[in-house]
């Protein structure tokens, strides 16, 4: 290898040189520059959908504190399939599955919109004494929309 870089002039030297240069420059963009650019761009769309999101929630806040505010007599002796079966009827939610599991009862239900789970879930508590125990909901493509993929219902005391 020495012998063949001695034997090049020095022209077909800087032009080796320059072109090992360029194809050091190009593979460091396209295994280092190139993929970070692309995460970061996928982060800003990330961080900027979770701000919508959360400026939509922050949009509901008003009418969850509108709806705390009328308080009508709770029916703390009915069972909470019960509750959960009227209440559902009421507010047109489709229940998939209501499964008691002791002191709670874990529910299944389709997505819906997220005011509508909000004014369901405070009724619950407002009428039945019945409060969230756990709640997982993840974001759908229809807008304002929500998957609860785990709801966990329960009554203080029980």
């Amino acid at each position: 290898m020495k012998q063949w870089w001695n034997n090049l002039t020095l022209r077909e030297r800087r032009l080796v040189l320059s072109g090992g240069l360029a194809l050091l420059l190009i593979s460091l963009y396209h295994s280092i520059w190139s993929p970070l650019q692309q995460h970061l761009q996928t982060s800003r769309e990330q961080v900027q959908q979770l701000q919508q999101q959360l400026d939509w929630m922050h949009q509901q806040a008003p009418l969850l504190q509108k709806m705390k505010q009328v308080a009508p007599a709770k029916e703390l002796h009915t069972d909470i399939a019960s509750a959960l079966s009227v209440s559902s009827q009421h507010y047109q939610i489709m229940l998939k599955r209501v499964q008691p599991q002791g002191d709670t009862t874990q529910v299944e239900l389709d997505s819906l919109s997220f005011a509508k789970l909000l004014s369901w879930l405070d009724m619950l508590e407002q009428r039945y004494g019945i409060t969230v125990r756990q709640i997982e909901l993840q974001p759908t493509d229809t807008a304002g929309n929500v998957q609860i993929k785990r709801l966990l219902l329960g009554r203080d005391g029980e």
